[in-house]
């Protein structure tokens, strides 16, 4: 009798854990998989996560050749790293994190964030737009492009990761390893520069199109 109530409680015991992993997000039901032998799931996590990876990448540096190497490069280091990542805790904060740190050290050897403009083919969508919108479009986000290289890589971590990429001001805090209360300040700093630089943009008079009457 012992020997059935034994089975039926391994039985549960099996269930219970096939129906914990069912319920894993499915970021962490991958990385399972890789730390089990099946390298192969860690191209199903970077394909998952590659859009957000490399649009990260790109609004920190400002430019697409460097994103990708940095993309690439946050990949290889995540995937070095994958023992230290802990189950339960959110994937795409943590590739985030070592995203932009990628980044951060890119910047140090640049000393600067440099600015490649948008071009009309990097707008999602394109075929909702007509000509006059598209245009509208890549010149206003030129100028927050350009109004982002002004800021401190700190400010300009700060403000991406909340207001571009929708982190709460907590997951941006441990995204950049940082106190909330520090990235309060960075993010009213960084907004109060965008403003500025923005308001003095637009306010130049416009050339007449075919130059001067």
């Amino acid at each position: 009798m012992s020997i059935a109530v034994e089975s039926a409680e391994g039985v549960m015991a099996a269930g219970n854990r096939q129906s914990a992993r069912q319920t894993l997000d499915p970021l962490d039901q991958m990385v399972l998989r890789v730390r089990s032998g099946d390298i192969d799931a860690f191209d199903e996590i970077m394909q998952a996560t590659e859009g957000r990876v490399l649009g990260l990448a790109w609004r920190l540096l400002g430019d697409r050749e460097l994103a990708r190497d940095a993309s690439q490069d946050a990949f290889l280091r995540a995937f070095k790293a994958l023992a230290s990542y802990r189950i339960g805790e959110s994937f795409t904060a943590w590739i985030g994190r070592i995203t932009a740190n990628v980044c951060f050290d890119q910047m140090k050897k640049r000393d600067h964030a440099a600015v490649d403009p948008l071009v009309l083919e990097s707008i999602p969508s394109p075929e909702s737009y007509n000509a006059e919108n598209l245009a509208l479009h890549s010149q206003r986000m030129e100028i927050v492009q350009n109004a982002l290289s002004t800021l401190t890589p700190a400010e300009r971590s700060a403000l991406v990761l909340r207001e571009m990429e929708g982190l709460s001001t907590d997951e941006t805090a441990r995204v950049l390893g940082l106190q909330a209360s520090t990235v309060r300040v960075q993010i009213s700093s960084a907004l109060s520069k965008v403003k500025i630089f923005c308001q003095r943009v637009l306010s130049k008079p416009k050339r007449p199109i075919g130059g001067h009457r």
